[in-house]
């Protein structure tokens, strides 16, 4: 006998053993699925691990390396309430389910009640009244994914004071806190930054309307939803809180102001002055400047 048919007999028989064990021997197969579920706010309603199990449709006593996990993880992630499921298998017999839910962040006014929605609009739930916890969003279209999209990232110490967040286009989306007053955020870029700058503002003064659509110049009002035909006064909380990535030429308001948290952009991204709340200031004295020289001969 050759000496190369040696390990062949030896190693052969191990490897078919190893491949009968593994695909059809019933040591490793399921006996027990495990399911673990994160926590959620009550308004988000229950689910249990039982729920989970019964998507799932695991059978047990199939070989474990012959379960389809990514079937699994589809079945499960098509609840509602879910927001992402992973499998893993947990040898000898264990087949591990690892859910996360999906986190409300408003109720969307409909025909027949309420959908909860989470930050990506998916509905987790329909509800017959408002319930507590989240604001009310009344928009429709882009109006409605920006307000959505807004409700998301309000920092909890803003969302626990807002009622209804409202919006007609992408860029007018406001908020209607509890006592009554108006918060005019536009539209839902630069989140964080607004959220800080209204913190201050709801600390350091008492109004009916917030402006917090340019963060860098916030204004605030005693009428809700301000306007002249109102009668109406519309003050500028700061029109130039940051000197260092404002125009020089930006007239500033006097008086104390409240400290505002400072913008995180560089020089390179300064804004351009907006003419209704910077207007210009005709140059009275002091040499013309360079651009505007005459050339004499």
């Amino acid at each position: 006998m050759r000496r190369w048919l040696i390990p062949v007999l030896v190693i052969v028989p191990i490897l078919l053993a190893a491949g009968w064990l593994a695909w059809f021997s019933p040591w490793l197969a399921v006996s027990q699925v495990q399911v673990t579920v994160s926590s959620a706010p009550g308004i988000a309603g229950p689910l249990s691990a039982d729920e989970v199990r019964a998507a799932a449709q695991v059978e047990t006593g199939v070989p474990l390396l012959r379960v389809p996990t990514d079937e699994i993880e589809g079945r499960v992630a098509a609840l509602p309430q879910v927001a992402s499921a992973t499998v893993t298998r947990a040898w000898p017999d264990t087949l591990v389910i690892d859910v996360v839910r999906r986190t409300p962040v408003a109720l969307v006014a409909g025909t027949s009640g309420y959908d909860l929605v989470d930050a990506t609009g998916a509905i987790i739930r329909t509800v017959p009244g408002v319930e507590e916890g989240v604001p009310v969003v009344r928009a429709s279209g882009e109006g409605l994914t920006a307000a959505v999209a807004v409700a998301s990232e309000l920092p909890e110490e803003i969302r626990r004071r807002v009622v209804t967040v409202e919006a007609s286009t992408r860029n007018d989306v406001t908020l209607i806190l509890k006592n009554g007053a108006e918060v005019m955020w536009g539209s839902a870029e630069e989140g964080p930054f607004k959220a800080e700058v209204l913190l201050v503002l709801l600390k350091e003064v008492d109004a009916r309307f917030y402006d917090v659509s340019a963060p860098g110049v916030p204004a605030t009002s005693d009428t809700p939803r301000w306007s002249t035909s109102a009668g109406g006064s519309l003050r500028v909380i700061d029109r130039c809180p940051y000197p260092d990535v404002m125009p020089q030429e930006t007239p500033c308001a006097s008086g104390p102001l409240p400290s505002l948290p400072r913008p995180h952009f560089s020089r390179a991204a300064r804004r351009p002055p907006v003419e209704t709340r910077h207007p210009q200031r005709r140059r009275t004295s002091g040499a013309p400047s360079s651009s505007c020289r005459e050339s004499r001969p």
